[in-house]
């Protein structure tokens, strides 16, 4: 499986609710940073994945704010326009 597919494994196995723990989004983050670090997708994650702490409350991302951002990411990532391989 290539990087690409991999990550848009793993953000769609956040957005369908399967998984939201901070495990999967140390996993999102980490091969966001091996793969994609100088890329759209990057730009569009960094902020997310560093603040996610569901049921924590501001200054942190929810499960929903961050479901927004991987929706992002993932359009970036089928429209060829936020990835390198």
């Amino acid at each position: 499986m290539n990087p690409r597919e991999s990550l848009l494994k793993l953000i769609d196995v956040f957005l369908s609710g399967q998984d939201r723990s901070m495990q999967i989004v140390s996993q999102i983050e980490a091969v966001t940073i091996d793969y994609f670090l100088d890329s759209d997708v990057y730009e569009i994650l960094s902020e997310s994945v560093s603040l996610y702490r569901p049921g924590e409350g501001l200054p942190y991302m929810d499960e929903e704010e961050m479901a927004e951002s991987l929706e992002e990411a993932r359009r970036a990532l089928v429209d060829d326009t936020g990835g390198s391989e």
